[in-house]
């Protein structure tokens, strides 16, 4: 009997620290400042670490997309020059150049973020 409640509190346990503070919050996702327009260069992709993001200028258009793993959660990287689009080093999935998944284990593709530039050219993304 005692064993039987020592698994539910380490269950509970795991939960609490899974959760933790800030998994209960809710409202919009944040947004980050990513740096000017200029620190972009055209046909060039571009990680910001303070949004987990790996940032493209297609010909003066940028597109975001999220470096998260849909798998597990590990960091996506840049494939090597040769082959545009992203690996996972974790357990070896990969995505296109615009995020679409190539080879699991992932299930689905990396997300897009929503990415705006202000008119004094700093780029946003939201997260």
């Amino acid at each position: 009997m005692v064993a039987g409640w020592r698994r539910w509190g380490g269950l509970v346990y795991q939960i609490g620290r899974f959760l933790g503070g800030r998994g209960l919050e809710a409202g919009p996702s944040p947004v980050v400042a990513a740096g000017l327009m200029a620190d972009f260069p055209l046909e060039t992709t571009t990680y910001v670490p303070e949004a987990r993001a790996w940032v493209h200028n297609n010909s003066g258009e940028l597109v975001a997309l999220d470096a998260v793993c849909p798998h597990l959660g590990c960091l996506v990287r840049q494939k090597e020059p040769s082959r545009a689009g992203f690996y996972c080093p974790c357990h070896g999935s990969e995505f296109g150049p615009n995020g679409e998944l190539e080879r699991g284990p992932a299930q689905r593709p990396l997300r897009q973020l929503a990415i705006q530039t202000r008119s004094d050219d700093t780029i946003l993304i939201r997260t």
